[in-house]
């Protein structure tokens, strides 16, 4: 029983440990952003009406309208218009 309890323990701690931040795009059209993550650059591409989860570590991204946010990992992001709006 205890050792039952204690894996339940151990995954509930894990479960929380991964977070990132969710971006949707509600466009009808696709966008690339730019993204540096841990010192490493890397273009994070998103669909019309897709929705992506980036950013486990926080980074920096440079959004479709030449915005640039520092994200924590945490942020729900909605992109209309070509703009990001933080919900």
């Amino acid at each position: 029983m205890k050792a039952i309890l204690l894996a339940g323990v151990i995954a509930a701690g894990m479960a929380g440990v991964a977070q990132s931040a969710s971006i949707t795009n509600k466009d009808a059209q696709a966008y690339s952003l730019l993204m540096t993550e841990s010192g490493v650059r890397s273009e994070l591409a998103i669909g019309a009406g897709a929705s992506v989860s980036a950013c486990n570590a926080g980074c920096f991204i440079t959004m479709p309208n030449g915005d640039h946010e520092a994200l924590s990992g945490t942020e729900t992001i909605e992109i209309v218009n070509g703009k990001a709006t933080f919900k």
